[in-house]
């Protein structure tokens, strides 16, 4: 959380800096259609086997947006994007026997997983350019997030997994255009990957714990916004 405020403040410091330049203000929300893709693997306890799992899948989230507009003479643009909730985006199963006989406390039976995402944060630069098109004016985005990756877990065993967060960099292409209300519309198509992350799982009663290394994690996103300018 303290590495999102961090993210707050210096948009807000940035927002002095370019007041005078700055024409517009904007706030508005987004959607936001992601298909991930994890790869990783689970050390498992005193056996030390090594168990490589690759996942895909989508979600579907929402957050909301506040930017400065038309900066300098190239009419670039600086914001800030935070989805304010915590959305699950994704679930798994397995079904293992018991093969940590040192440990009599352990059981077989079905491990259960939620994995969510919170916490998520972007500060991103958007740089229009001239192309020419009637119904609006393309752009290129680059941006940078920090995110939680938060497991829910359900095991026999009673183990649990603490939560990380993940730094992501993002670029991608878009189109901006009016409303006849007097607001704006943006969508936009972008690719993001993630530093990875090891999830630590409590200790047994033998002082020895399941690790699960999130070696690499990617996203492609399709976003549809809808702002205001003030």
């Amino acid at each position: 959380m303290l590495k999102i405020k961090t993210l707050i403040v210096a948009l807000i410091a940035s927002a002095f800096a370019f007041s005078a330049m700055a024409q517009t203000v904007s706030m508005g929300i987004t959607g936001t259609m992601i298909s991930y893709e994890a790869d990783g693997h689970e050390k498992v306890k005193s056996s030390g086997t090594k168990n490589t799992k690759s996942e895909d899948g989508t979600a579907v989230i929402g957050s909301i947006f506040i930017e400065l507009s038309d900066l300098g003479d190239y009419g670039t643009t600086i914001g800030l994007d935070v989805m304010p909730y915590g959305r699950k985006i994704g679930d798994g199963s397995n079904t293992r026997t018991d093969t940590d006989t040192e440990d009599a406390s352990d059981q077989a039976g079905t491990n259960e997983v939620d994995v969510n995402l919170a916490n998520a944060a972007m500060v991103y630069i958007e740089q229009p350019i001239d192309a020419g098109i009637d119904f609006g004016t393309p752009f290129v985005k680059i941006g940078y997030q920090q995110l939680t990756l938060e497991t829910d877990e359900n095991m026999p065993t009673g183990s649990t997994y603490g939560d990380e967060t993940m730094n992501g960099y993002h670029v991608g292409v878009g189109i901006k255009g009016d409303l006849a209300s007097g607001g704006f519309w943006k969508s936009g198509l972008t690719y993001a990957s993630y530093e990875g992350a090891t999830f630590n799982g409590s200790n047994d009663a033998d002082s020895v714990k399941n690790i699960i290394e999130l070696e690499d994690f990617s996203t492609v996103q399709l976003s549809i916004s809808i702002g205001q300018s003030f």
